[in-house]
């Protein structure tokens, strides 16, 4: 555990969250931290969340990966209090599930507003991974630089968050990113192979590229963030993927009862502008790559024909 060296777990949350009570009893929360340390671990991979943790553990105040601690403990130190925060607002005893309160000095929140919390907590989460895998790849970590992450990353045409975000914003995420990287091998894989090719090889190693292919290229590498994001609505919960990179699902008014659905019309709908705009991008490519201009909507008929194309 990357937490609690010397004992003083509390300070260490207190210092990283701003809202965690140094008088808290530190022995509620290491489950929480054990489940979200493995979280994290899915996104960065356990070799490089090792490094941290050996690095904390160290007696070394200048090892090599100090300044990687901090990184890592602020998204799990932000989720395990958060996770540790929505199981005590209800106590669970042998009579059953309890609310303790004083009546006198405290009050339960309404629905809306812990639904508001969580949203700012799982956005501050958010947020925090974010930095760190921004981090990682500023630093030249070599551990980072040789995970099954970047590997798949580098076998692809969209290879960077900053590329998938110059043509669809997402903030700039690369937690959205290593999300839906699946759906970017997917779509390049099913799709972009199948209609160029041997020409795709030549695009990923990106060597001794024509100005031909790089105008291809200009149509090719949008339409692949706009079907791995229609694939991402159709598959992933809507609440990893966050509000605005799709479009807000929530409801209009912020009330009690602000917890309707999004209906699945309007998911279908989102889906269909994307997949339509895709399509007609790899099309442009095509016709780029091929030479064949514009479609020619009338077939050219010469008058000293005895016949006519129709």
């Amino acid at each position: 555990m990357i937490f609690n060296k010397n004992g003083k777990g509390n300070d260490e949350l207190r210092e990283l969250t701003g809202n965690y009570y140094n008088n808290n009893n530190f022995s509620k929360i290491p489950g929480h931290i054990l489940l979200a340390t493995a979280e994290l671990k899915k996104l960065i991979g356990a070799a490089v969340y090792q490094l941290a943790e050996t690095a904390y553990n160290s007696t070394e105040p200048s090892h090599d990966n100090a300044d990687l601690i901090p990184y890592v403990q602020l998204p799990i130190a932000i989720l395990a209090t958060f996770n540790m925060y929505r199981e005590n607002d209800i106590s669970h005893e042998d009579s059953g599930r309890k609310v303790k309160i004083d009546a006198t000095t405290e009050k339960i929140p309404w629905q809306w507003q812990l639904k508001a919390d969580d949203e700012i907590q799982m956005d501050k989460y958010y947020s925090a991974v974010d930095a760190l895998i921004a981090y990682l790849d500023e630093s030249g970590n070599s551990i980072w630089a040789a995970s099954d992450f970047k590997k798949t990353a580098n076998s692809l045409l969209i290879n960077t968050v900053d590329k998938f975000d110059r043509y669809y914003p997402i903030n700039k995420s690369g937690r959205i990113y290593i999300l839906l990287l699946p759906f970017i091998r997917e779509v390049e894989t099913l799709q972009i192979k199948r209609h160029f090719g041997t020409d795709y090889a030549r695009y990923v190693a990106a060597s001794n590229l024509t100005e031909k292919d790089k105008s291809v290229l200009e149509y090719v590498y949008p339409a692949i963030p706009l079907l791995a994001m229609s694939l991402a609505v159709r598959r992933l919960p809507l609440g990893v993927i966050p509000s605005g990179v799709v479009r807000n699902y929530q409801s209009k008014s912020i009330t009690q009862n602000a917890s309707d659905a999004p209906p699945a019309s309007e998911i279908q709908q989102i889906m269909d502008w994307m997949e339509a705009d895709a399509e007609e991008m790899i099309e442009m490519a095509k016709i780029e790559r091929n030479n064949s201009g514009a479609f020619q909507m009338l077939p050219l008929n010469d008058v000293r024909n005895k016949g006519m194309r129709v």
